[in-house]
C-alpha cells in the first residue's frame, strides 16, 4: 500500500513536471517542440488568417492551426478554448501548432481582456500574443488605402511603431485614419532573425478611436492639372471648412480659406509655376477641433516636351504596329545608356541595382570629366564591380542592409531642374551583362521636369541630403521611407502615375489599373506572387476581356500561375526557354483607343519583398501609343511561349506552351474541347510513350519523367489526326 502511494506520488509530481500552470509558464519554461497544454480566451477572427491569438491572466500566445482549422471547430473572439499542440516559432513568434492534437471550445461569448496600455517603444515579448492599447497613434501614411499583407509606419508618445495588415482583414481597402487616434490590437512578432520585429495587428474597424470629431476620410485627390493650376478634392466624416496651407518647400506658406460647412470638399490653387513640384496640408475645422492631413507634395504640367521613348533588348513583332514601330536595340541597350548618360550637361542622379558594364561605365567618367554633377546609389549587398572603375571623386552610397533585394531600382535623372533637359530612364533592365544582352528587358525614357523633380526627391531621400555628398546617418531606405513624392503627372498630354515601393502602395496602384481593364490584358514578368493584382485580374476576366500573360518563375512558392490557370486566364510558362523574361509590365486595353490604353512598368516584381521591403519605381503611363509598342514586344514574347496545332476542327486551335518544356506541358483550346479528344506522346520513331483524354479547355502533361529531346505531340479528334513537335528539357 504504502508502495503504490510512492509511485502515485511519484507520477503526480513528473506531471507537475510536464505540465504547465498557465500561458506565461508555457512561454517562459517549454522549449521548441514540446508539447503543452494552454487555456485562454481567443482575441481575434479570420482578419489575422487562420492564426488565433489566446490570452489568460499571465500571458497571450499565438495558436497556429495550418492553414485552416480543418479537424476542428474554428475558435471564435471571446470563445475560451484549451490547446493541446507542440511549441514552435516562426520568424520569431512563438505559437502552439501547427501539430495540434486537441482543440476543445469550453465557453463562448467570453468578454474579451483589456488591452494593456502600452508605448511603441514597450511592444516586445513580454507582451507579444497580447492585446495592447497605443494612445495618440499618428500614422504617416493617414488617407492612404490600406492594402493587405502591407505594414503601416505610426508614431506615438515621440516613438515609432509599426502596424501589420493581412490580405484577409476586412480593413483592407479602407482609408487609414489620418487623425491622432488610439489603437488596439495584438502584439505579434515577425523577424528573420528572431529579434525585433515586433508590430501591431490591428482586428477591425473598432480598433481605432479618433480623438477629434472630424476627421479626414479619404485620400487627398488632385484633378484638372495644368501648367498654373490643380484642383485638390478630400472628404470629411463631418461637415467643415477647408483649409490648404501650400508653398514650394514644406514650409508651406500661402493659404487658401473656404468657410463653407461640407464633407465633401473641393478646392483650386491657381497662378502656379509650371514644372513645379507644390507641398500642401488640407485642413478642415468644426466646433474648433481641426483635422489636417500630412503634408503632400503635387506637380503641376510642366513645359516640357513630355516625349516618351521605349527600348527593348529582344526581338519586336512590328507586324501588330499601329503607327509606330517598336525598337529592339537587341545587344545595344548599354550604348543608349550612354548616349543618355553623357547628354546629360549639368546633373546626373543614378540609382541602380547592379553594374558591370564596361560602356556605361565610362560614359559615367566621361560625365563628370564634362563638368556635371553626379550621385551614384546602389545595393551594397551586389558585385557592382563596375563602380570600381568610377572616377573616385564621384560619391557613392551602398544600401547595405541585406532585406529583399534592398535598393532594387534602375532609373536615371538628368538635368532635373531644366525644361529642355530633364530626362528619367527608368525600367526592368540592371546594368549588368545578361541584362542588358540577352536577357529580355524593357527602358523607357521620358523627358519631363515635373517626373525629374519627383525622382529626385526620392533619390535625396535615400542619398540622405540635397547635397552633392550623401548623408549616411539621414539616409533613409526600405520602409523607413516616408510618402513625399508628387503621384499624379500630365505628361505630353497623358496622364502618369508614379509610385515608389515600399511607401506608396504600388500593389493598390497596380490593382486599381488592373480593375479598369474593359477589352484586354496582357502581362510579362518575372514574378507575380500578389493575391489581390491576381484576384482584381479574376474579378474583371470574362468572355469580352482577351487576357493572358507570360511568367518566367511560373512554379515558385506563391506564384500566381496556377490560380489564373484554373480561372481561365491563359499565363504561359517561360521557364526552360532561352533568355529570362526580366521585365516587370502590364499593358491593358491596348487595343482600344477609346478605352484608355496603359502601360505599368518599372523595377517592381509583382511580390510581397517588392511592396514591403525593396526599394522600387513603378510608372503607370496612360498612353496609347507606348501600350502599342510595348504590345509588338508581348506579341513576340508570346509566340515563343506558345506553338499552334492548327484547325483541330474548323476554327478551333491548340496551343502548346511553352516550347521547349521543362517538367510541364500546357495544352489550351481557344474553343471548348470535343468528345473522344485524345492526347499523345511519341518519340521522332512514331512509339506512343503517354496518352491522355482531354476533357477540358486546359490540361497539363508532367514531363519530369521523359528523357530530355524532341518528342512529337498528337491530338485526335472526330476531324483526324494533328500534331506538333515539342522540346523537353
Amino acid at each position: 500500500m504504502k508502495k503504490i502511494s510512492l509511485i502515485v506520488l511519484a507520477f503526480m509530481a513528473n506531471l507537475c513536471v510536464l505540465a504547465q500552470s498557465d500561458i506565461l509558464d508555457a512561454r517562459n519554461n517549454f522549449s521548441i517542440g514540446q508539447e503543452v497544454t494552454v487555456t485562454g480566451i481567443v482575441t481575434n477572427d479570420g482578419s489575422l488568417g487562420s492564426v488565433r491569438y489566446i490570452q489568460d491572466a499571465s500571458a497571450g500566445i499565438a495558436i497556429y492551426p495550418g492553414q485552416n482549422w480543418d479537424g476542428f471547430t474554428e475558435p471564435m473572439p471571446g470563445d475560451e478554448i484549451t490547446v493541446t499542440g507542440l511549441i514552435t516559432e516562426f520568424n520569431g513568434l512563438l505559437e502552439v501548432g501547427p501539430d495540434l492534437s486537441e482543440v476543445t471550445i469550453n465557453s463562448t461569448d467570453n468578454p474579451l481582456p483589456e488591452p494593456v496600455v502600452i508605448t511603441p517603444a514597450q511592444m516586445n515579448e513580454s507582451y507579444e500574443g497580447q492585446l495592447v492599447r497605443i494612445n495618440a497613434a499618428v500614422f504617416a501614411a493617414g488617407g492612404q488605402v490600406i492594402q493587405g499583407n502591407s505594414t503601416y509606419n505610426f508614431t506615438a508618445n515621440g516613438e515609432e511603431g509599426v502596424a501589420y495588415f493581412r490580405t484577409s482583414n476586412a480593413l483592407v481597402g479602407e482609408i487609414l485614419t489620418s487623425c491622432d487616434a488610439n489603437i488596439t490590437g495584438v502584439a505579434s512578432q515577425f523577424s528573420f532573425d528572431g529579434f525585433g520585429g515586433y508590430q501591431l495587428l490591428l482586428r477591425n474597424s473598432d480598433d481605432f478611436e479618433a480623438l477629434q470629431s472630424i476627421c479626414i476620410s479619404s485620400t487627398i485627390d488632385q484633378d484638372n492639372i495644368t501648367t498654373t493650376s490643380f484642383d485638390l478634392s478630400w472628404t470629411t466624416d463631418a461637415a467643415g471648412d477647408s483649409f490648404v496651407e501650400f508653398g514650394t518647400t514644406p514650409d508651406l506658406g500661402d493659404e487658401i480659406y473656404d468657410e463653407t460647412l461640407t464633407s465633401d470638399h473641393t478646392v483650386s490653387l491657381t497662378n502656379l509655376e509650371p514644372g513645379t513640384i507644390y507641398y500642401v496640408q488640407v485642413s478642415s475645422n468644426l466646433n474648433g477641433e481641426t483635422t489636417s492631413s500630412n503634408i503632400l507634395p503635387f506637380a503641376t504640367v510642366s513645359l516640357s516636351s513630355g516625349e516618351i521613348l521605349a527600348y527593348f533588348t529582344g526581338s519586336v513583332d512590328t507586324s501588330v504596329a499601329t503607327d509606330e514601330e517598336a525598337i529592339s536595340l537587341g545587344f545595344d541597350m548599354n550604348d543608349t545608356i550612354a548616349a543618355y548618360i553623357t547628354r546629360a550637361q549639368h546633373t546626373l542622379d543614378i540609382a541602380v541595382y547592379n553594374i558591370n558594364n564596361d560602356l556605361i561605365e565610362s560614359a559615367i567618367n566621361t560625365a563628370y570629366d564634362n563638368g556635371v554633377q553626379i550621385r551614384y546609389i546602389a545595393q551594397g549587398t551586389n558585385a557592382n564591380i563596375g563602380i570600381d572603375d568610377f572616377n573616385d571623386n564621384i560619391p557613392v552610397l551602398f544600401r547595405t542592409d541585406d532585406e529583399g533585394s534592398g535598393m532594387h531600382n534602375k532609373f536615371l535623372i538628368a538635368d532635373a531642374e531644366y525644361t529642355d533637359l530633364a530626362q528619367v530612364l527608368t525600367g526592368s533592365t540592371n546594368w549588368t551583362a545578361a541584362n542588358l544582352t540577352t536577357d529580355y528587358n524593357n527602358l523607357v525614357v521620358i523627358q519631363d521636369e515635373s517626373l525629374a523633380k519627383a525622382y529626385t526627391i526620392e533619390f535625396n531621400e535615400m542619398w540622405g541630403s540635397e547635397g552633392a555628398m550623401p548623408d549616411a546617418a539621414n539616409s533613409k531606405f526600405g520602409a523607413a521611407k516616408s510618402v513625399n513624392t508628387p503621384r499624379k503627372f500630365i505628361i505630353g498630354g497623358s496622364p502618369v502615375e508614379l509610385v515608389f515601393s515600399p511607401t506608396d502602395g504600388t500593389t493598390n496602384a497596380i490593382r486599381d489599373a488592373v480593375l479598369e481593364t474593359d477589352y484586354d490584358l496582357h502581362f510579362a514578368l518575372l514574378a507575380f506572387t500578389r493575391d489581390e493584382i491576381a484576384e482584381a485580374m479574376l474579378e474583371v476576366n470574362s468572355i469580352f476581356v482577351n487576357m493572358n500573360g507570360i511568367m518566367e518563375q511560373a512554379t515558385n512558392q506563391g506564384s500566381e500561375f496556377g490560380v489564373l490557370n484554373a480561372g481561365n486566364i491563359p499565363v504561359y510558362s517561360h521557364a526552360g526557354i532561352p533568355n529570362t523574361i526580366h521585365h516587370k509590365y502590364c499593358i491593358i486595353d491596348h487595343s482600344e483607343v477609346a478605352s484608355d490604353p496603359t502601360v505599368i512598368t518599372g523595377s517592381h516584381n509583382w511580390s510581397s519583398t517588392a511592396e514591403n521591403v525593396n526599394d522600387e519605381n513603378t510608372l503607370i503611363i496612360h498612353d496609347a501609343r507606348l501600350a502599342n509598342l510595348f504590345y509588338q514586344e508581348y506579341k513576340e514574347r508570346l509566340d515563343e511561349v506558345t506553338t499552334n496545332i492548327e484547325e483541330i476542327a474548323a476554327g478551333v486551335d491548340l496551343k502548346i506552351y511553352p516550347n521547349p518544356a521543362a517538367g510541364l506541358l500546357n495544352l489550351e483550346l481557344n474553343a471548348n474541347v470535343q468528345e473522344n479528344m485524345i492526347v499523345r506522346l511519341l518519340d521522332l520513331n512514331g512509339k506512343v510513350l503517354g496518352q491522355w483524354r482531354m476533357n477540358s479547355p486546359f490540361m497539363q502533361i508532367e514531363t519530369a519523367s521523359f528523357a530530355r529531346g524532341m518528342y512529337i505531340l498528337s491530338v485526335e479528334s472526330s476531324t483526324g489526326i494533328k500534331s506538333a513537335k515539342v522540346l523537353l528539357k
